[in-house]
């Protein structure tokens, strides 16, 4: 009977071991997503889109999402021309 609550034990502490760590994750992705989304806005500020009204900006953005839905091969296209603004604004960054 000893045996038997000393494995109980141990699987009640595995369970709360689970639990902490499952709450780690959570914590994880709730930051991990909060960072996308702060990134995002900073790249809206960047393309000096943020003084847009929201519903301008908005439907500026499904615009895109719809472009994209088209001519799924723009994407190519915008991922070239991002990363070439994005080596200007380094280049002069490093000069300045």
């Amino acid at each position: 009977m000893d045996n038997v609550i000393k494995q109980r034990l141990k699987l009640e502490q595995k369970k709360a071991d689970i639990l902490m760590q499952e709450a780690k994750m959570k914590i994880r992705e709730r930051k991990a997503r909060t960072r996308h989304l702060i990134e995002l806005g900073g790249l809206v500020v960047k393309a000096k889109l943020d003084r847009l009204p929201a519903n301008s900006l908005l439907e500026a953005l499904v615009s895109l999402q719809n472009e994209l839905i088209q001519h799924p091969h723009v994407q190519d296209q915008w991922t070239q021309a991002g990363k070439n603004i994005f080596d200007q604004k380094n280049d002069q960054n490093l000069l300045s």
